[in-house]
């Protein structure tokens, strides 16, 4: 029985495959890789041709966005106001629903409130009380010269005048901040007519954004009647990833669903959430009030700003041997594999860090074929 010729191709390692094609078309390569330092694969121009094996350069990114983050879009608190009711009563008319546009100073509710009456009481009281102490001290003037009063009476006088006229500048503000106007509290004094109902008033040009109050109820003080608030800008409060940070400054843009306004980096959170490990990066919108809504989620990318060592590559140059993503790069007699560290993809592309330089060149295509030569001569967990 004839002794059989020894194989002179490399032996396979467990668990790799190669295709017979392969083998055929690697062989010479993978006799010669032996020879190439590290774990180089050789493989010649009228290989790549025959297996279809195309390069491409890495670039330098300069730029590059994240992937879609879920965004929701919310109101600057400085932009809202809450309007209630500073005393209590029945709510006589609601002028305004929710979404209505309103204007500075526009009538919103009417609260028939009994307190409203004490108040403009209180004040009229304490106005005839500043007439009387006027004229005592007019008079203690006109008697302290013909010397007929003391100086200490003149004196108490003028200080009786002092504390009338501060309790009423107090109730004049008591009245302000119950909701009527100087303009009503100047009418009150003079025409000295009492009213009950109590008008709430805008106090911004906005939109109504909310209306707890109801026709017809009693509310209490302070209860809160409507929320009006202004929608220009708006803001994009972003879930990014804690590893996703790397590149993200106050400032970059922030690509949003709308072929109208501009979004761009105006905090990034300090905290991290413990249940998804996500951080808080706050963009403020200009223009985009037709698109975007208080309340809405959305989909955004960041715009980031690329480091020296990140680069761009087409993601179809990127392979997984075991759990590692790595790409081929073109040497001199063939392929070295390098890891990468998947940063970020857009579209087609991906952005890597590793041992990669600027201008390499890697393999686009035909990596199946580079994959199975490598691991059919190193083996796949190496």
């Amino acid at each position: 029985m004839p002794t059989s010729l020894p194989s002179p191709y490399p032996k396979r390692q467990p668990g790799a495959v190669l295709p017979r094609c392969l083998l055929y078309l690697l062989g010479l390569s993978l006799a010669a890789g032996g020879a190439q330092a590290g774990h180089e694969i050789a493989i010649s121009q009228e290989q790549m041709q025959r297996i279809g094996i195309s390069l491409v350069a890495v670039e330098a990114a300069q730029s590059y966005v994240t992937d879609r983050l879920p965004a929701r879009v919310t109101i600057p608190p400085q932009q809202v106001r809450v309007l209630s009711a500073s005393r209590g009563g029945l709510v006589t008319a609601l002028n305004a629903a929710e979404s209505d546009e309103v204007k500075a100073g526009a009538v919103l509710a009417d609260i028939e409130s009994p307190g409203l009456v004490g108040l403009q009481r209180e004040l009229l009281q304490a106005a005839t009380q500043l007439r009387l102490a006027q004229a005592e001290l007019q008079r203690n003037e006109q008697l302290r010269k013909t010397k007929s009063v003391s100086d200490r009476i003149y004196l108490e006088s003028r200080s009786t005048l002092d504390e009338a006229e501060a309790l009423v500048d107090e109730r004049r503000q008591v009245l302000l901040l119950a909701g009527m106007t100087p303009e009503a509290v100047a009418d009150l004094e003079q025409a000295r007519r009492i009213t009950s109902t109590l008008q709430v008033r805008s106090p911004i040009d906005g939109v109504v954004v909310e209306v707890p109050a109801v026709l017809g109820e009693r509310v209490e003080d302070s209860e809160p009647l409507y929320r009006v608030a202004r929608l220009e800008p708006l803001w994009l409060e972003i879930s990014a990833p804690l590893d996703r940070l790397q590149g993200v400054q106050p400032g970059g843009l922030v690509e949003i669903p709308c072929k109208s306004g501009e979004a761009h980096v105006d905090l990034i959170g300090r905290k991290v959430d413990p249940a998804n490990q996500t951080v808080l990066v706050r963009a403020e919108v200009t223009g985009a009030g037709d698109c975007l809504r208080p309340g809405q989620f959305v989909e955004v990318r960041l715009q980031l700003s690329g480091t020296e060592d990140q680069l761009r590559l087409p993601s179809s140059a990127i392979t997984r041997i075991g759990d590692t993503p790595m790409v081929f790069v073109h040497e001199a007699a063939g392929f070295a594999p390098v890891s990468v560290t998947v940063v970020a993809r857009e579209g087609e592309y991906s952005v890597v860090t590793g041992g990669l330089a600027a201008g390499s060149k890697v393999a686009a295509s035909g990596i199946a074929s580079i994959k199975a030569a490598w691991t059919g001569r190193y083996g796949a967990g190496q």
